[in-house]
C-alpha cells in the first residue's frame, strides 16, 4: 500500500449543485428559441448578411415586429441587435444542419456544426464527428456503470469537455504551428511520448509537463523509486497504429477512425491525430463538465463526508516543486522508516527501474533484495542522503526542462 495518497484527478469526486442544472435548462432554452427564430427568419438573415449593416440589421429585426417576444426569452434580442458574427453562424449551420446533437447542429454527413466549433475552441473548418461525441458519452458512462442502478450522468457538456482537452492537445503539439492541419510519419516521429497533468482553479484537467522519450522513462524511474510520488504520468502513443480503429474494449475509448481517413498522399489530418491524443489521455470531464444523477449525486455527497472523516495525506508536484511540501525531509523520513529501501538497495546495486518493476525482471530482484534483507542489508544513513539528494537533482532537472 503506498504511503502517498496520490491526488485523485477523477472528475466524480465533486458535486455539482442544483443551479448548474438550472442553468443549463436555460441555456437550453436559449438554444432551442435561437434554433427557431432563425429558421423562421432565415431569409431576414440572409439579408442581414449580404447588407452587411449594423443599422440595417436593427431596422430589420425592429420591423419584424418581434421585440415583444424577443425581450421575453433570455434578452436574445440585444444578442442578435449586436453580433453579427453569430448571426452568420447559425445561419451557415441551418442551411447545412440534417439534426442537433448535444444542442449542437450537426450537418448531414455526421460532422458537428462551426456553432459546436466555436464553442468548442476548434477551428472554424474542423471536423469532429458526432459518433466521436457519442463516445465520450458511451465511455464515461461505462466506466461508472456499476456505481448506480442507472446512467450516473444525466448530462455532458461536450463543448466544454472538447474545448480543454483540444487545449491540452495544442499544448502537446505547440512545436508545430497553429495553422498545421497535415502531419506525416516524421513528423508523428517528433511528437512527445508523455505527459503529466494537474487540475486547474476550476478543477479541469491541464498538462504541465511533456516529456520526450528520454525524459519520460527519467520521469517514470522518479515516480516509482519514490512510491509515485505527485506525478500522474501519461503514455502517448502517436505511431500510425494508433489513427486505426481500436479492438473493441468496453474500459476504453475507441471512436470510429473511419471518419478521420488518412489524406491522399498518406499524411494524417490534425483530427485523427486529436483522436489518437484522446485513445492516450481519455476525455474524462471535470465535475463542472456534467450534470450527476440524482442516484450518483447522493453516492458523491457520502464519498465526499467519508474523505471528510477520514483525511489522507496527499502530496502534489506543483506542492513540491514550489516548496509547499519540503519533499527532502519528507523522503527521508520515510527512508529511514523503510519504506524505500527496495529503490536504495537498487541505488547501490545499479538495478535499472525497469528490471525492479515490468516483467521477470522485477520477480528477479525482489528475490535479490529479500535474500539480501535476510543476509542483514540495512539501508545507511550515507546511502539515505545520497539516494534523497539524488532524487531531489533529477526531480529539479527534469521539470525545469519539460514544465510547459
Amino acid at each position: 500500500m503506498s504511503i502517498f495518497s496520490i491526488n485523485d484527478n477523477s472528475s466524480y469526486s465533486s458535486i455539482l449543485s442544483q443551479a448548474k442544472a438550472s442553468k443549463e435548462s436555460k441555456e437550453n432554452s436559449k438554444i432551442s428559441f435561437a434554433n427557431a427564430f432563425l429558421k423562421q427568419n432565415a431569409s431576414k438573415l440572409n439579408e442581414i448578411q449580404s447588407a452587411n449593416s449594423q443599422t440595417l440589421i436593427k431596422s430589420e429585426v425592429l420591423n419584424s415586429g418581434s421585440n415583444s417576444t424577443l425581450d421575453t426569452n433570455y434578452g436574445l434580442f440585444s444578442e442578435f441587435q449586436n453580433t453579427v458574427h453569430t448571426l452568420k453562424y447559425k445561419q451557415a449551420d441551418l442551411n447545412n444542419a440534417s439534426s442537433l446533437a448535444y444542442g449542437y447542429s450537426v450537418d448531414k454527413n455526421g460532422y458537428m456544426g462551426s456553432d459546436f466549433n466555436k464553442a468548442a475552441g476548434l477551428p472554424e473548418d474542423f471536423k469532429i464527428h458526432k459518433s466521436t461525441l457519442d463516445e465520450i458519452e458511451r465511455f464515461n458512462q461505462n466506466g461508472m456503470a456499476s456505481e448506480t442502478s442507472g446512467n450516473y450522468y444525466d448530462s455532458f457538456d461536450m463543448a466544454s469537455i472538447v474545448k480543454s482537452h483540444y487545449n491540452s492537445f495544442n499544448q502537446v503539439i505547440s512545436a508545430f504551428p497553429n495553422d498545421k492541419t497535415s502531419f506525416s510519419e516524421a513528423d508523428l516521429e517528433q511528437l512527445p511520448k508523455g505527459l503529466n497533468d494537474g487540475c486547474n482553479e476550476n478543477k479541469e484537467y491541464i498538462v504541465t509537463h511533456i516529456f520526450n522519450a528520454e525524459q519520460f522513462h527519467e520521469a517514470q524511474a522518479i515516480k516509482y523509486s519514490t512510491m509515485n510520488l505527485g506525478m500522474n504520468l501519461m503514455k502517448l502513443d502517436f505511431s500510425p497504429q494508433s489513427m486505426e480503429q481500436g479492438p473493441s474494449n468496453e474500459g476504453e475509448f475507441n471512436p470510429d477512425m473511419s471518419v478521420y481517413p488518412q489524406n491522399e498522399d498518406g499524411s494524417y489530418s490534425k483530427e485523427a491525430l486529436f483522436m489518437s491524443f484522446l485513445k492516450s489521455y481519455s476525455p474524462i470531464p471535470s465535475s463542472n463538465q456534467v450534470v450527476l444523477s440524482p442516484e450518483a449525486k447522493v453516492r458523491e455527497a457520502k464519498l465526499e463526508l467519508e474523505m471528510k472523516a477520514n483525511p489522507s495525506f496527499s502530496v502534489s508536484l506543483d506542492d513540491i516543486m514550489t516548496g509547499k511540501v519540503d519533499f527532502a525531509s519528507l523522503l527521508k523520513g520515510y527512508a529511514q522508516d523503510g519504506w524505500l529501501d527496495a529503490s536504495i538497495y537498487a541505488m547501490e546495486t545499479g538495478a535499472k527501474w525497469q528490471n525492479i518493476y515490468v516483467g521477470n525482471g522485477g520477480a528477479w530482484f525482489d528475490n535479490q533484495f529479500n535474500q539480501a534483507k535476510a543476509n542483514g542489508w540495512k539501508a545507511s544513513s550515507e546511502s539515505i542522503n545520497s539516494f534523497v539528494n539524488s532524487i531531489m537533482d533529477r526531480l529539479n532537472n527534469l521539470m525545469g526542462q519539460t514544465r510547459v
